[in-house]
């Protein structure tokens, strides 16, 4: 048993998905699937099992899941502690946000306020998929992410705070039939005919849910059509090949050619990490990044 394979597993685990594994750490599936045979093999169990509805952990998959999370976090902990008994530096903190978003008002606050706290430190950002930051904090590839509560509140290996309320918003192409309308006479319903697109990436029963949620009070059910991811998303509602909900927080909202109307729907930001990361670098970013989007509101209103 080696960190490798405990890596794919965590990140498949989180995933449920061979394939979205792959190309998330741009590994072939082959090369992960042989790494976790082999990693069953050596534990005498299988660790998922599939069917027709996708990847699913089995029962001893869940309890080598729970095992590994805090494997994971215990020596994080301890590396932490021994890199401060020795005097080394700080390190690097890596920090992710949800992709899509505008940020100007949250990162170069959030990397002052923490270099003034931690000055031998470094900040590094990433920002990706909701899928992508929950395996990062399982896998160690992230420290702390910043994200939609309900794409981590499942987790019970995560500590979440929550740090905002957002409004919901519909999203639609400066070409679209109704763009000359004004945005403020439009509602969900007047959109009831249009796809609703969406990142593949979170193709999963909650969410779709979600967006159903969102159009039922205007008496309809959406067409949904998944594509790759965020970007892929905008570029198709940009070239009006549909519409798409986001948040408030999203940096399409500000593009000349789109454009966008508020309904009547909200959705929570948390501030998440895990719950045994408790040294005092993450403790310090989780307050400080608590503390800028109290200050901000919305990163854009």
């Amino acid at each position: 048993m080696n960190d490798l394979q405990i890596d794919y597993f965590m990140a498949v685990a989180t995933n449920l998905s061979f394939t979205k594994t792959s190309e998330e750490l741009f590994v072939s599936q082959p090369a992960i699937s042989r790494q976790i045979s082999q990693l069953e093999k050596e534990l005498g169990c299988k660790l998922f099992r599939r069917n027709n509805q996708g990847t699913v952990l089995t029962e001893e998959g869940r309890l080598y899941f729970d095992l590994f999370s805090k494997y994971k976090a215990e020596f994080i902990n301890t590396k932490l502690k021994a890199d401060r008994i020795s005097g080394k530096s700080k390190g690097v903190m890596r920090v992710g946000f949800l992709e899509g978003w505008d940020l100007f008002n949250i990162i170069p606050p959030m990397i002052d306020r923490y270099k003034a706290a931690f000055p031998d430190s470094e900040v590094v950002i990433n920002c990706c998929g909701v899928k992508e930051l929950t395996t990062g904090l399982l896998t160690d590839t992230l420290d702390i992410i910043v994200t939609m509560q309900n794409s981590v509140r499942l987790h019970n290996e995560f500590n979440c705070r929550d740090a905002a309320r957002v409004n919901k918003i519909l999203i639609y192409s400066s070409r679209h039939p109704l763009a000359d309308r004004p945005a403020e006479e439009l509602t969900l319903k007047d959109f009831s005919q249009d796809l609703f697109i969406a990142p593949w990436e979170i193709v999963d029963k909650l969410i779709v849910d979600a967006i159903s949620n969102y159009t039922r009070p205007y008496g309809f059910v959406p067409k949904l059509r998944f594509v790759k991811n965020n970007e892929s998303t905008i570029t198709c509602v940009r070239n009006n090949m549909g519409v798409m909900i986001a948040d408030e927080w999203v940096w399409a909202k500000g593009a000349d050619d789109l454009k966008w109307i508020p309904f009547n729907a909200t959705d929570v930001i948390s501030v998440a990490r895990l719950r045994t990361r408790n040294d005092e670098n993450v403790l310090k970013m989780e307050d400080i990044l608590i503390n800028i989007i109290d200050e901000t509101g919305a990163v854009n209103n």
